[in-house]
């Protein structure tokens, strides 16, 4: 996989669909490791958290499917090693002072946002995602609606994409739903990206381009900023929404 690190490499990147590593001056920031238990503990009870089943397979269903546990009731030392997928959209209380990801959203998310603002870089709306893998679970294959930084928090993932993302998901394919989020049975190893992330490690995921998230036998989370409508040059109209 090809690595974007300055911030002219990242204009040319922002008007392609596939996927790069991101150093450099693009991803300068350093974080204090976030502590799993208080992580895993505040997101389970957040009252917008998705908690799934993870199962590795060829489509989104298989991983999106409701986890059959109650995973809520376990206690904790058994909730931080479940083989469950946990994603949260609106971090809330964990952003706030105090909370388990403070420290990220200001040692990462905030700083990282205006270094991007400041290089001419726009957008209409970012915000910060959770997700959480327990041992073995995956996020099978499949594409956002926004661009996004991936940046592994905690733990190891394999994160893997396309070499030629518009052969195998073109704006026809890409328009549908869920339902069409199946790895194609024709991959070959040679159409495939593969980026090892353990902490500190980011990854550039652009819109629409198919993408697929493996853990290992460990339990490992992300902070995902999705960009919505992201530009390599000023946009004087752009809202440059920050959530």
């Amino acid at each position: 996989m090809e690595t974007i690190a300055t911030f002219s490499e990242f204009g040319r990147a922002l008007n392609s669909k596939v996927a790069r590593r991101t150093v450099g001056e693009v991803f300068p920031c350093q974080f204090d490791p976030p502590d799993l238990s208080r992580v895993v503990d505040e997101a389970r009870n957040h009252p917008k958290t998705r908690i799934a089943q993870g199962k590795r397979g060829d489509r989104l269903t298989q991983s999106l499917a409701e986890a059959e546990a109650d995973f809520r009731a376990l206690p904790l030392d058994e909730a931080v090693a479940a083989p469950i997928h946990l994603s949260l959209f609106e971090l809330g209380p964990l952003r706030e002072r105090g909370g388990a990801l403070a420290g990220v959203v200001e040692q990462v998310y905030l700083p990282l946002v205006d270094l991007w603002r400041e290089r001419g870089i726009s957008w209409q709306k970012v915000y910060p995602i959770l997700f959480l893998s327990g041992p073995g679970c995956a996020t099978n294959y499949h594409w956002d609606p926004s661009s996004v930084l991936i940046v592994q928090l905690y733990g190891r993932k394999r994160f893997h994409s396309l070499q030629d993302p518009l052969r195998w998901c073109p704006d026809g394919v890409a328009d549908r739903g869920h339902d069409a989020m199946v790895r194609p049975e024709t991959l070959a190893d040679e159409d495939i990206l593969t980026c090892e992330l353990g902490p500190g490690d980011a990854v550039w995921s652009p819109n629409r381009a198919p993408h697929w998230v493996d853990a290992y036998d460990e339990t490992a989370f992300t902070l995902s900023i999705a960009f919505s409508d992201i530009g390599p040059d000023p946009d004087p109209d752009a809202g440059m929404l920050v959530l």
